[in-house]
């Protein structure tokens, strides 16, 4: 059974690769939308509050040993809320991954596929995603290991190859749009931390369960890094990036480098790894949704629910008419859904979850 579960690389890439994949389309858009010149104190001082929130996050799991956050709500609440929980978190997931999956098609149409229906373009993303599933979880998460190295040196390099166009001088006004919107609305950027939702379904998943301490820090240690090195480079980079709309930013960064005459095209080198990583993120992304349904339905087998999964994803995907509906659900039903459900509805059932079990425990009774 053991050899069916995550070890700890594999939990903590299991992570990254969803914000990864926010990152590389218009998370950091986002985020200098909302703050401007402040943007790198912003993401120093969210990390600050998201480790603050991950330390008590875990010291509120202990109890619930080898238990995800179903196993807690029906812990607190019985079969009813462990429903009502699992299907948050299955429209969380679905919202999210439709939008996504919309942008991203919509960005590969834009600059390879100009005559491609936006239609074909979301089935070869899902279909391969049906696939992977087809063939179980465990060949997802070790072909999960294989992209998530590649995808961050993927980045790096694109990072770093543009040092020389910085200008520091972007950083100013040190307070960009001002102190309210850098520390106090600026909160709201949490949502870039919507990674840790995962995690959440994550500890039943381990190998060894204590490794979930350590696959949570370092996991959104290194997604607050790439986040970090993502918005300080398009702010250092661009003097207009937010009038940017179809078009990811870190691909145009990208797209203005040059390496050189023997490589005339490379951000087609970083696409087709990002298109791998977009994968890999919906194959997860289907296989936790479905597990999430087997688990509040107790469904023996839950394959031919991959297909169902697939289709509503992709009629979502179709619902947004344009680019600027697409945002609009990112920028801000993502951000607010994400704030309501992972932070603060998962943490009020792990605060009174914890106050059951101290009651039943002082009470002498068996939990």
């Amino acid at each position: 059974m053991s050899s069916s579960k995550l070890g700890t690389l594999e939990g903590i890439f299991f992570i990254i690769i969803i914000i990864l994949n926010h990152i590389i389309l218009n998370l950091p858009q986002s985020i200098l939308e909302q703050c401007g010149s402040s943007s790198c104190l912003n993401i120093i001082f969210i990390t600050i509050i998201i480790f603050l929130f991950l330390g008590l996050i875990l010291k509120l799991w202990k109890p619930f040993s080898n238990s995800d956050i179903l196993d807690i709500s029906q812990f607190l609440g019985g079969n009813f809320l462990k429903i009502v929980i699992g299907t948050l978190f299955i429209l969380y997931f679905i919202v999210i991954s439709s939008t996504l999956l919309r942008n991203f098609s919509e960005m590969i149409k834009v600059v390879y596929f100009e005559k491609a229906t936006i239609c074909l373009m979301l089935l070869f993303f899902l279909i391969a995603a049906c696939i992977a599933n087809r063939f179980g979880f465990r060949t997802i998460t070790k072909c999960n290991v294989i992209i998530v190295p590649i995808i961050l040196l993927n980045l790096l390099i694109a990072f770093f190859c543009i040092f020389s166009r910085f200008e520091i001088k972007r950083i100013f006004p040190i307070w960009g749009y001002g102190i309210n919107q850098t520390f106090f609305s600026g909160m709201s950027n949490l949502f870039a931390f919507s990674g840790i939702s995962y995690l959440y379904f994550l500890k039943p998943l381990l190998k060894n369960p204590k490794d979930f301490n350590k696959i949570s820090y370092t996991s959104i240690a290194i997604s607050a890094i790439y986040l970090f090195l993502s918005v300080t480079t398009l702010l250092f980079s661009f003097a207009d990036v937010l009038t940017i709309n179809e078009i990811s930013p870190v691909y145009l960064l990208i797209r203005g480098t040059n390496f050189g005459r023997f490589l005339q095209r490379p951000d087609a080198l970083f696409v087709l790894g990002w298109i791998l990583s977009l994968m890999s993120y919906l194959s997860i992304t289907i296989w936790i949704i479905s597990n999430i349904f087997k688990k509040i339905t107790k469904t023996h087998d839950t394959k031919p629910m991959i297909y169902c999964f697939c289709a509503i994803i992709f009629v979502f995907a179709l619902i947004p008419k344009n680019i600027a509906q697409i945002r609009f659900i990112q920028d801000v039903v993502f951000r607010y859904f994400t704030i309501i459900l992972v932070f603060v509805i998962t943490l009020l059932t792990l605060i009174f979850a914890n106050i059951k079990y101290k009651n039943k425990h002082k009470g002498g009774i068996d939990t």
